[in-house]
């Protein structure tokens, strides 16, 4: 597990399949905008939804959210 990945390193992997980018704030939020390819699973349903949204377990998973960092 990698806890914090940089921008740079996100935006280097953008147009690849490396690793599942998930969208964590409401849904609202995420049709307001949101980064290329990625899913959206609200935080309040992660544990009711991931093993769906989320079904390759071997893939890597990058998550964000509103925030200033």
């Amino acid at each position: 597990m990698i806890p914090n990945i940089s921008r740079e390193e996100l935006a280097a992997h953008l147009d690849d399949d490396a690793f599942r980018l998930v969208d964590v704030l409401p849904r609202e939020s995420f049709r307001a905008g949101h980064l290329p390819g990625a899913l959206s699973l609200p935080l309040a349903e992660i544990e009711e939804r991931a093993g769906i949204v989320l079904p390759d377990r071997w893939k890597p998973i990058v998550v964000y959210c509103a925030s200033a960092t």
